[in-house]
């Protein structure tokens, strides 16, 4: 592209630009904000040069060759005045008036840097909704409206990265399936003709804005970078939004009934959480409670071990738990299996449990320990009443002893 004597070309712009991204990095890095707002503002020049001459018409007027900056306390209170004088929430809700669906926060900056004074800094959006939450439970319906969050169909949670209002309704703040698409497609739409009734068609911004919806939507950009005709733009995003807006409100409304009937106040702004859903849905759809079994008597005075005879009819006891079996349904309460003269075989009781299970080793209450002596009678053997002593092992002094003691008795 060519330029005449004095206006800088687009590439020049382009590397001015980049030279100016270089040193806000370079004065970030340093802690140096002051020198970083100045080159802020001498870069908004420089994109704002590069959008005239690239977009703008031929025959108009050409952007200076040196943009003169503003003094940096200049610019930086007049950008102050501009972000002063309208909230950050009154930005995003004028926006996403002009929007009429939900949005992402880097397009509700956009739409307003292009419609409105001023912007809209990106690292308010970021906790935007969750202050407006903490204000909506501390005193609900302070405000005349939230921005509240967007809600998923299937579960009703808040959608991820998409900020609403909530004045409007419920089925315009659910997304589902078909949304994103069909939220895209209104967005362009009211966007187009807003730009053609106010006539700002011709901003560089306003069309950067409208380049980026055209790019989207098949047969409405222009031969050119930046020519893109509002009437046309309106017009094929209509045309699409028809293919799709029966099915997506179909799927808006279901989702909007099932939050009316599940939701409180604030979860209907705000979305509710997954482990909420999970508990709505066991106590709308979950089994019944069953119903607590009648008592059981307990301990060995429960069943008797001999012979038929009448259940206790005093307290419970509290002793082990009897084996009893457990009635039927429709068969009436079991039998007791009962012992003794009947013939039948002794109760069982649980495992592990003592309570009728005889000893093994039947002992007389009366019998006392045996003594040391009783044992030591017992070890004995038969034939005397003192204790065995042991054999000493044969030594072999003993051995060669014992045939000379024989040879002398022989001797005498």
């Amino acid at each position: 592209m060519s330029a005449s004597s004095g206006v800088p070309s687009p590439e020049a712009l382009e590397e001015r630009i980049t030279e100016l991204r270089a040193a806000v990095r370079r004065a970030m890095a340093r802690g140096d904000r002051g020198a970083a707002r100045d080159l802020r503002t001498r870069l908004r020049d420089a994109e704002d040069a590069w959008d005239e001459a690239v977009l703008g018409e031929g025959g108009g007027a050409a952007p200076p060759s040196a943009p003169a900056p503003a003094p940096p306390a200049a610019a930086g209170a007049g950008r102050q005045a501009e972000r002063g004088m309208v909230p950050v929430r009154e930005q995003v809700h004028q926006a996403l008036t002009l929007l009429g669906a939900p949005a992402a926060p880097k397009l509700i900056g956009s739409v307003y840097a292009a419609f409105f004074p001023g912007e809209i800094p990106g690292t308010r959006l970021t906790s935007l909704r969750r202050d407006e939450e903490r204000s909506f439970r501390t005193a609900p319906y302070s405000r005349p409206y939230y921005l509240c969050a967007a809600l998923t169909a299937d579960l009703l949670a808040p959608a991820r990265g998409l900020i609403t209002v909530s004045t409007w309704p419920l089925e315009q703040r659910v997304v589902g399936p078909l949304s994103p698409r069909t939220d895209f497609l209104t967005a362009a739409l009211r966007v187009a003709r807003h730009a053609g009734r106010g006539g700002a068609a011709h901003s560089p911004s306003v069309q950067r804005l409208l380049w980026r919806f055209a790019t989207n939507i098949p047969g409405t950009t222009g031969e050119a970078v930046g020519d893109v005709d509002p009437t046309m733009l309106a017009e094929a995003a209509e045309a699409e939004l028809e293919v799709h807006r029966a099915a997506d409100g179909r799927q808006r409304r279901q989702a909007a009934e099932r939050a009316r009937t599940r939701l409180g106040d604030a979860e209907r702004l705000f979305g509710t959480r997954l482990r909420a859903m999970r508990a709505a849905a066991s106590g709308a759809g979950g089994p019944a409670p069953a119903a607590a079994a009648p008592p059981i008597a307990a301990g060995p005075s429960a069943v008797p071990a001999h012979g038929p005879g009448p259940m206790a009819t005093g307290p419970v006891a509290t002793g082990p738990v009897a084996a009893v079996p457990a009635p039927v349904a429709g068969l009436g309460p079991a039998p007791v299996p009962q012992g003794g003269r009947s013939g039948g075989a002794p109760p069982l009781a649980p495992r592990g449990s003592t309570a009728s299970r005889p000893p093994e080793n039947p002992r007389p209450a009366e019998e006392e320990p045996p003594t040391p002596s009783a044992i030591r009678r017992r070890r004995a053997p038969s034939g005397g009443t003192s204790p065995r002593t042991p054999r000493r092992p044969d030594t072999p002094a003993s051995s060669a002893i014992g045939p000379h003691r024989a040879t002398h008795e022989d001797d005498r």
